[in-house]
């Protein structure tokens, strides 16, 4: 992959990772009004914190993977699949520029977990 095509994704990277890291934030950040509350209030209060749970840690996870994309362009190893070896394809990486793995790879671990 050439210079510029990964100067062009690791710029992306560190804005995606700075909007991610903003929701994170704000997720965390925000918290119910408090006060009396019928059942029925506590009940959507506890059903918007599950899926605030559930969103904070998805957010996590690609957080993770946008930082793990970020240190193997600074290792000099982005671009190259963690299976095989094999270049992923530029057009998967402008897709999604912190995978992992080649095509040919990622849906061989996918089958497995089926």
């Amino acid at each position: 992959m050439k210079a510029d095509q990964v100067a062009k994704i690791k710029k992306r990277l560190l804005s995606l990772r700075d909007e991610i890291l903003k929701v994170i934030e704000w997720r965390d950040g925000s918290e119910s009004g408090g006060g009396a509350m019928d059942e029925i209030d506590q009940a959507n209060e506890l059903i918007e914190k599950e899926m605030g749970f559930v969103m904070s840690s998805n957010m996590r996870a690609n957080l993770k993977e946008v930082e793990e994309a970020l240190d193997r362009i600074e290792k000099k190893h982005y671009g190259k699949c963690l299976h095989c070896g094999e270049e992923i394809s530029p057009k998967r990486l402008e897709v999604l520029p912190f995978a992992r793995y080649c095509v040919p790879c990622q849906e061989k671990i996918e089958s497995k977990g089926r």
